[in-house]
């Protein structure tokens, strides 16, 4: 196995919250994250009764010493870990929705106040005022607001040639198009259509070639796509016999220039041995055969990924990904109960096909305190007795993360920002969603948020996460129920990116699709 460097970089972020705070681990997340790129891809306006004084968190930097950075863009308090599609994960803790979710220059949140981006932020299209997101918190410059409300529990989101944007409602296992055809800035009720369905499809979606793929837990379909919004038809089965059953049932997929990407989560919380837990590849035009493909006769592009649900293409065609950890992690001799702070969510490069990356044997270290070495550094998990914290730490063995995010904020998706209405500082920057937390104390929730990494001109992570979208009262969610559903209901799940570099993310808990946008 090639060997990988381990980096150092500068101190993490804080915003809101201590420095060693800011891993993320697992997906408990009955949700999926579909980054779809290159196929990308809300409920009854909510009248809050009480409203927060909006503020903007400044965001500080520093430097630090840790092997890989911990991002933080949380609230006070130890972070956690997974969002996997049961209860004993993360995310949607309903087991039937027992899912996950689909340029390498540097800049800064500060960044966004001065520097006005490629495009010509006046000439952003309106949105009307009923239509902004309450309780929001932005960097400077910054809006967003409610581009689509109603839809039924969106999931993975993708935007074809035309500017149409196309969304896979678990609950209804169908495809949603929609669009703005006043330009008034939202897709209104009488914008949208439901253009396809097929058996269980609930997270994953991609555009290519002139085909529009799903994913169900065990299947992916294709359908012939018409981009005028007609009924896509019987789609067909072109990838079938993924394992089905367990704790995390989405299935995320990616296509590059030669090959397409499936996804596939772990069966439990730390599965006996690796295999499942993966990423297959298959050549595209193999999915022209007459028969479908055998998800296990696809080439083992990437193993030991828990669950893996954003998968993204940065600007040099590589492949990236985000990783929800193992919940519930204790181990005696680091302190015991150790899983609010770990392990750390992870940030994944696929640099070469046919690597390991730890699960189940090994996790990321998020914030061990004293006991610790450093977030990123990894330690045999205490459920397996076959291998030790050495074999774990050597990259012979195990390809170690880019970097960790807090623990339990359940990353669903990541996308690298291109150009458009953003300032130029975000070009090549990966954009996150944060599902949130639910292996943590409720008055402790963390995620539920949109967070931005910087990229440097080496192609890597520059600093730690910087918080893009977030809830501007204390905290990374208000407590109790009453003030959730009034306040802040924002569970990020998916990403993409408009023409003119709007960005959509998609909320499964208020049933809609959020707009981000630089208007200074």
């Amino acid at each position: 196995m090639r060997k990988l460097t381990v980096y150092s970089w500068p101190l993490c972020v804080l915003i809101a919250s201590g420095c060693g705070d800011d891993s993320s681990s697992s997906d408990n997340d009955n949700t999926s994250n579909d980054s779809g790129y290159p196929g990308y891809d809300s409920s009854t306006p909510v009248t809050p009764t009480t409203i927060p004084t909006p503020t903007i968190t400044p965001v500080p930097t520093g430097s630090n010493t840790s092997p890989v950075p911990i991002v933080d863009a949380g609230g006070p308090g130890p972070s956690t870990g997974s969002e996997d599609a049961s209860v004993g994960d993360a995310g949607e803790r309903d087991a039937s929705a027992a899912l996950d979710a689909g340029s390498a220059l540097d800049g800064s949140i500060e960044d966004a106040s001065v520097d006005a981006g490629d495009a010509d932020a006046a000439d952003a299209a309106p949105f009307p005022p009923a239509a902004q997101l309450e309780y929001a918190s932005l960097p400077e410059g910054f809006t967003a607001w409610h581009w689509a409300r109603g839809i039924d529990d969106p999931r993975g989101i993708a935007v074809d040639s035309a500017g149409t944007v196309l969304v896979v409602s678990r609950q209804n296992s169908s495809v949603v198009a929609l669009w703005d055809d006043n330009g008034d800035g939202v897709s209104g009720t009488n914008e949208r259509a439901t253009i396809g369905s097929a058996p269980g499809i609930q997270h994953g979606i991609a555009l290519n070639g002139g085909y529009l793929y799903v994913s169900s837990s065990s299947t992916v379909y294709r359908f012939v796509y018409d981009p005028d919004h007609n009924d896509l038809g019987s789609g067909i089965a072109v990838v079938t016999g993924i394992p089905e059953g367990g704790q995390h049932s989405s299935r995320t997929l990616l296509f590059d220039d030669t090959f397409f990407y499936v996804s596939v989560g772990s069966a439990t919380n730390v599965d006996e041995g690796p295999g499942r837990s993966a990423i297959r590849r298959f050549p595209i035009n193999e999915l022209d055969s007459s028969t479908p493909l055998d998800f296990e006769s696809g080439e083992l592009f990437a193993d030991g990924l828990r669950n893996e649900v954003g998968l993204a293409l940065d600007g040099n065609n590589q492949v990236w990904g985000v990783e929800n950890g193992r919940d519930d992690l204790q181990r005696t001799d680091l302190g015991g109960d150790i899983h609010l702070r770990n392990p750390g969510e992870e940030l994944n490069l696929f640099s070469e096909p046919g690597l390991f990356y730890g699960y189940p044997y090994c996790w990321s270290e998020g914030d061990l305190g004293d006991a610790g070495l450093g977030a990123g550094t990894q330690w045999a998990d205490p459920d397996n007795t076959t291998h030790n914290d050495d074999w774990c730490r050597d990259p012979e063995n195990v390809v170690p993360p880019q970097l960790v995010l807090k623990a339990h904020t359940a990353p669903l998706d990541i996308l690298f920002y291109k150009s458009g209405n953003f300032p130029s500082g975000y070009v090549g920057d990966a954009i996150i969603t944060l599902h949130g937390s639910w292996n943590r104390p409720v008055d402790d929730a963390v995620g539920y948020k949109v967070v931005r990494v910087p990229f440097g001109a080496n192609g890597l992570p520059s600093g730690s996460a910087e918080t893009l979208l977030e809830y501007n009262g204390e905290g990374d969610r208000p407590v109790g129920d009453a003030a959730i559903a009034s306040q802040w209901p924002i569970r990020p799940v998916a990403l993409a990116e408009l023409a003119d570099g709007t960005l959509l993310v998609t909320s499964d808990e208020s049933n809609e699709i959020i707009a981000i946008a630089y208007r200074p």
